[in-house]
């Protein structure tokens, strides 16, 4: 009997390796250009990588069976997008949100929302270290707020785009930074401050560009006469009692406690639907088809939507599961995809290639970003981005007068920020079903998400917070004992 003969496996070659992620660009942009789904581009370029990896040797088994592992660890992204979707329109049955719009909206200037839906989002995910928890609770507020004053929403959910992020660099209660520290074999508050050297610059920068964007676009928002009136359509359908707003503030509480957010989400969408029963008068079973469907004003409130107006409109009929169903979609093909490059050692290659003679401080910061940017984009794992390019680029470092503080913040500005970024990550897609805007609408004011990167390359060519180069204050170079 003759035995079955093993095909080889091996790493594909640079050429292969670029087609892979060129394939999926090019897909991405004509659907981008067509006004359609990235889902098509993604399983164009799905196809695409299964061809290369079985040249390389894999059978259609051996390449799947990771991607079905992968997919079974983003279930719960699945389930906590599509719990984003029940929470928005429970806190729009229970009139949570509308009731937090009729106050504030007197007393919040158009011109300064954009400005401080970055400031509050970042204050808030730096005392909590959670993104998209800071998402879930100050976003939703702030991009209804915007909503009801007819703010651009591009330029606000680029905002809060940036601000839930500078907590991932700047927090110690973030994973992002207790991880960076451990790759860097420092404490926590050290990696914090060797971060510093980027993250605080280009907070004053972007605090700055969104004042006067805020105020630039100050002109196009609500009218007095039209927050009179969005007011008196909140007064006119929810009870506006300063008791409904509980539910957020149940939330921010179990937020705070660091609950997981899946659970909290969830027991506060019960909650809500509960409060919209008291409050409101709607009943239990519309608010079982708000948490699936949405906030409908003609379904859930029984009331015609002619005589209102369309910012009204557009601020109440939305939220329920199914309005994130397409951004969880995106998640496990954007994960199929991914998997199948990072098994195959695509980024390796690509790296091996690129970056095999790179000695200059701008140089080795660079090749950093890039290849976390690669990995991020192709696993939507920051643990990895910040895990890839130590292997690659330690030695690297060190021989060329840097040390892995050096190496840890070069990755870091890629590894969480370019998620918010790049389409078919899944925080990238999380805050657009949020904010309801694509994110490459967002992408050109989410200056914290790209501009971290820019500034530390900027600051490599000065060589400022480098060991080879200028540090204003002492950084501990190895991990300080813990008592």
């Amino acid at each position: 009997m003759s035995e079955k003969t093993v095909k080889e496996k091996q790493k594909p070659n640079f050429i292969e390796a670029v087609s892979m992620l060129l394939v999926l660009l090019a897909a991405v942009v004509v659907c981008v250009k067509a006004d359609i789904n990235i889902i098509p581009a993604m399983i164009v370029a799905i196809v695409w990588a299964l061809i290369i990896a079985m040249k390389c040797g894999y059978t259609y088994n051996e390449i799947m069976e990771p991607v079905w592992d992968r997919c079974r660890g983003v279930v719960e992204i699945f389930l906590i997008i599509l719990a984003i979707g029940m929470f928005v329109g429970a806190m729009i049955y229970s009139g949570t949100i509308p009731t937090i719009i009729y106050y504030l909206i007197k007393i919040v200037s158009p011109a300064m929302i954009v400005v401080l839906s970055f400031l509050l989002t970042t204050i808030v995910g730096i005392i909590i270290g959670t993104s998209w928890g800071t998402a879930g609770t100050v976003g939703v507020i702030m991009l209804s707020i915007a909503a009801s004053m007819n703010v651009p929403m591009a330029i606000v959910a680029g905002a809060i785009a940036s601000g839930t992020h500078v907590g991932q660099l700047c927090s110690p209660m973030s994973d992002t930074s207790n991880v960076c520290a451990n790759f860097a074999e420092v404490d926590t508050m050290t990696m914090i401050k060797r971060m510093a050297y980027y993250t605080v610059p280009t907070i004053v920068i972007a605090t700055v560009l969104y004042l006067v964007l805020g105020l630039g676009s100050g002109n196009a928002g609500a009218s007095l006469e039209q927050v009179d009136l969005i007011r008196k359509e909140i007064s006119t359908v929810f009870n506006t009692n300063p008791l409904v707003i509980l539910p957020m503030v149940f939330v921010f509480f179990l937020t705070f406690k660091k609950k997981p957010i899946l659970p909290t989400l969830t027991l506060a969408s019960l909650v809500g639907v509960l409060f919209g029963m008291v409050f409101n008068h709607f009943s239990f079973v519309e608010g079982l088809h708000t948490l699936y469907n949405g906030f409908s004003l003609e379904t859930t409130a029984g009331l015609s939507a002619e005589g209102f107006s369309d910012i009204f409109l557009n601020l109440v009929n939305r939220g329920g599961a199914m309005s994130m169903i397409n951004a969880a979609l995106i998640i496990i093909v954007a994960t199929v995809y991914g998997t199948i490059l990072y098994e195959v050692k695509a980024v390796n290659v690509i790296a091996d290639v690129l970056f095999k003679h790179v000695k200059s401080r701008p140089a080795m910061c660079l090749s950093t970003i890039v290849v976390a940017g690669l990995v991020v984009a192709l696993t939507s794992s920051s643990f990895l981005a910040e895990m890839m390019p130590k292997d690659l680029f330690g030695e690297k470092f060190k021989e060329n007068g840097a040390d892995l503080m050096d190496l840890v913040s070069s990755e870091a500005t890629a590894s969480t920020q370019f998620l918010t970024c790049i389409p078919w990550c899944d925080t990238a897609i999380f805050l657009a079903g949020l904010s309801g805007v694509p994110t490459l609408q967002a992408l050109p004011y989410n200056f914290f998400g790209w501009g971290c990167a820019v500034m530390a390359l900027i600051l490599s060519v000065l060589g400022i917070g480098w060991k080879s180069g200028k540090r204003f204050f002492a950084l501990n170079s190895t991990k300080t004992a813990e008592n």
